[in-house]
């Protein structure tokens, strides 16, 4: 009789511990699931990153002040600019500078321009080809700049530029000159396009084109039926091939440069 009552309690025990595995198993895949979702979750986590421009090279007078300082201190090739620097170049001065590996641009004299911003958008868990975006914004108080913008394949890469009169932007290749003077700026694009922002319009500047704000007449006109234009190109094309030259030599300086 014990025998039997032993055999007949282990019977009624059998489905209480089935189901005590059935709810292991279940709380198993619960974990699982969550542990999946936030590798997923982490894979797709990205970060913002502040970063400082690159001087390529200087020649005559140029100054830097950086955020948070009050006084103008002398650029050297040394120099790292911060977001928030204001820069001014001296009479006969030029200034060459890499904002990102994809972004240079040249600065002539009496020219003073601020950094707004420079980020750059990272996959935190990529271990190659991590940049998902580049931004540069700036502030072209006065003076000339000129610009070579590349927009980087599997990145997205936005270019803002500033001037008391309008702005600028551009998301795809393209190569220009801004001229900031007390009333008036004046664009000339050499390759690509860029857009311009005037007064709640948008327009479009294809190579070969130029456009003067504020004016009676916005609309973008032919490089070749104006002086000033025609000589805006040949500069910049002279420029443009100094700005890779320096950028090359800044890539063997510093391998890590490309990873900005």
């Amino acid at each position: 009789m014990r025998e039997l009552g032993r055999l007949e309690l282990s019977r009624n025990r059998a489905p209480l511990s089935l189901m005590q595995a059935q709810g292991w198993l279940n709380c198993f895949a619960v974990v699982l699931h969550c542990g999946i979702a936030l590798s997923f979750s982490a894979c797709e986590a990205s970060v913002t990153r502040r970063v400082l421009a690159t001087v390529l090279s200087v020649e005559g007078t140029a100054e830097v002040r950086q955020k948070g300082h009050s006084e103008f201190d002398r650029i050297t090739p040394a120099t790292l600019l911060q977001v928030g620097s204001l820069v001014r170049i001296g009479t006969s001065g030029t200034l060459n500078l890499a904002f990102l590996p994809n972004t240079v641009a040249s600065l002539s004299e009496k020219s003073e321009l601020q950094i707004d911003d420079l980020a750059v958008t990272k996959d935190g868990n990529a271990m190659r080809n991590d940049v998902r975006s580049r931004m540069v914004r700036l502030l072209l108080l006065g003076g000339t700049m000129q610009v070579s913008f590349n927009r980087l394949p599997d990145c997205r890469s936005d270019l803002t530029i500033k001037t008391p009169q309008g702005a600028l932007s551009a998301n795809s290749d393209c190569i220009f000159l801004i001229n900031v003077g007390e009333e008036k700026t004046r664009v000339t694009c050499v390759y690509g396009m860029l857009a311009s922002h005037i007064e709640r319009a948008d327009f479009l500047i294809e190579a070969g084109y130029f456009q003067e704000f504020p004016s009676s007449d916005l609309s973008p006109k032919a490089a070749a039926e104006d002086a000033q234009a025609q000589r805006d190109v040949i500069s910049m094309i002279e420029t443009e091939h100094q700005l890779q030259e320096l950028a090359r030599h800044q890539r063997l300086l510093k391998p890590d440069f490309l990873d900005r």
